[in-house]
């Protein structure tokens, strides 16, 4: 559709719904409205797209956290008085898929979305597809990371970005699929990836790196560890490495011979945070692998945008040193005492205020930091935290609190095997005062497995829009709760079987990682997680290849 009539139809909405907008503005960024005459749109009917993508269309929803600031505050047409009308429009399963991972990018007129190695672009509205796009050989299945847009300038064309779990990362036309560079964003090849969401600005593109060693040390030869987490700025026209930030030293201090040396670790697997009044980026970072333990490590750290240069460092906790050989009973590869795994995988948030961050770690805590030198301004400790958290993916937020949902869900991370609540669990969804950090409200939902009750866990990220909070549990259930009190407004359940869009066969199962992207009049939620995996169903749904797209009635 021209851009001319997407403007018309925006304006006309406007007029319609100015107040309900201007109550409903509470995120950070402010989202262009570009929904269309409803007695216009195509209906769901999969196959291949007549039209051509149109890349001048309204961005809606874009990267991991929604917006630079990583509120997961999204604004929409949906709020407690209609999110009961919910329905949905269609559910695209591309075969061969084991699991749905990746933040979609959407505009008015398209979704662009990963699955397994494949980056597609499919119409928002029928599901019909436009282009995809295939990692090459020296590439791998993309992970949770975002899949970013950037519009046109005078000069770049749109383009997609995203990058997969061998560490590359891919610039594709957003109007063609058309690959325009890729480059490997780490120093190790083998052992460094991409997990995190990406973000960009003023030409950079900031890619955080992950280590796969902190697990595959368990079958990979030699002392345990040699890699760390990196953040990287990358020219976004062309992929060239503008600086490298790392969060360790390189291991050559030998702790026990043939079976540890350091430091290492302190990986960087969430999405980085953009400050552009103080020129600064922000990074959680992971445990380090095994001694010696550094300041770096389990911690929030500001860095300067132009030349990676750190401003300050807040670290929750010392001495924090595990890696998957201290799941093997004697193993030297492991610490004595091993850590606890207790890392920043969620994002950290700036606040509107643009002078507070809030982090929250699988320890279960709830951190307000100074954004100008990382002072502590208050901690609260909601849950008793795991390795699969306490905090796990992300955190929300409106004008008044932070959301955070804690798990305490425990699970052999190098095997598998049993999966079950830690002692003293307190798995639930906390909404807590920005400005104090006292809890306003707590809830603990439950859904019912073989005849009992059980507790339902929500480790993927929460989701803000309006008045409500919208979360997605392992077993497959999305919730929205009323912002206010956590009263339960709506759910669906994804852990079914279908038929997609396209005739192929899908089913659904656990919600993590992603959790519900919010896009305008609609949900689009990722089911299907087959990571971390336990062998009975109590709490995770399971693997899946779904993606579900709700929207309001037309």
């Amino acid at each position: 559709m021209p851009p001319v009539v997407y403007l018309a139809l925006f304006l006309s909405l406007l007029v319609a719904c100015s107040d309900a907008n201007d109550a409903a503005h509470r995120s950070n960024n402010e989202p262009v409205f570009p929904f269309l005459d409803y007695s216009a749109q195509p209906q769901p009917r999969g196959g291949q797209c007549e039209e051509a993508v149109d890349v001048t269309a309204p961005l809606i929803v874009n990267g991991f956290g929604f917006n630079p600031a990583n509120t997961r505050n999204q604004d929409s047409l949906i709020d407690a008085s209609n999110v009961h009308t919910l329905e949905v429009n269609f559910r695209y399963a591309p075969a061969r898929a084991t699991e749905k991972r990746g933040v979609p990018a959407v505009t008015a007129q398209a979704i662009f979305l990963t699955s397994g190695n494949e980056l597609l672009a499919i119409n928002r509205l029928s599901g019909c597809a436009y282009w995809s796009f295939t990692t090459p050989a020296a590439g791998s299945n993309f992970r949770s990371g975002s899949i970013l847009f950037v519009p046109a300038t005078a000069t770049t064309p749109a383009v997609v970005y995203t990058a997969d779990f061998n560490g590359y990362v891919y610039a594709v036309e957003a109007a063609t699929g058309a690959l325009l560079w890729q480059t490997f964003a780490g120093t190790m090849p083998g052992l460094h990836f991409v997990t995190g969401g990406m973000q960009h600005h003023g030409g950079k593109l900031f890619v955080p790196v992950s280590s796969k060693e902190v697990l595959a040390t368990v079958v990979i030869p030699g002392p345990c560890c040699r890699s760390h987490g990196m953040l990287v700025a990358l020219d976004a026209r062309n992929g060239d490495t503008l600086w490298q930030y790392h969060t360790t030293a390189q291991a050559q201090e030998v702790v026990e011979p043939d079976a540890r040396i350091g430091p290492n670790g302190a990986p960087v697997w969430a999405t980085p945070t953009l400050d552009v009044s103080r020129n600064a980026v922000y990074i959680g970072t992971g445990q380090n692998y095994t001694e010696p333990a550094t300041a770096t490590s389990d911690a929030i750290i500001s860095l300067d945008m132009d030349s990676g240069a750190v401003n300050w460092i807040f670290q929750a906790r010392q001495n924090d040193t595990w890696n998957g050989n201290c799941n093997l009973t004697g193993s030297l590869r492991c610490s004595v005492p091993p850590g606890q795994d207790f890392d920043f995988g969620a994002a950290p948030i700036l606040l509107q205020d643009g002078d507070t961050l809030i982090a929250g770690d699988k320890g279960g805590v709830v951190y307000s930091i100074q954004a100008d030198t990382g002072a502590l301004n208050w901690s609260n400790k909601i849950s008793e935290g795991s390795a699969l958290g306490g905090i796990h993916w992300g955190m929300a937020v409106d004008e008044a609190r932070v959301y955070a949902a804690a798990t305490d869900f425990s699970i052999d991370k190098a095997s598998g095997g049993r999966a079950d609540l830690i002692p003293g669990a307190r798995p639930g969804i906390y909404a807590l005062d920005l400005a104090t950090g006292a809890v306003d409200w707590a809830i603990h939902p439950t859904h019912t497995f073989e005849g009992l009750t059980t507790p339902s866990l929500y480790s993927a990220s929460l989701s803000v829009s309006n008045d409500l909070l919208f979360a997605g549990s392992l077993d497959g259930v999305v919730r929205a709760f009323d912002t206010r009190d956590g009263t339960e407004k709506w759910s669906l359940d994804t852990a079914i079987g279908f038929t997609d869009v396209n005739g192929e066969a899908g089913n659904g199962g656990t919600i993590d990682s992603v959790g519900v992207v919010v896009a305008g009049d609609g949900l689009l939620i990722n089911s299907g997680y087959s990571t971390f995996q336990g062998v009975d169903g109590r709490y995770q749904a399971g693997a899946g290849n779904a993606l579900f797209v709700l929207a309001l009635p037309r």
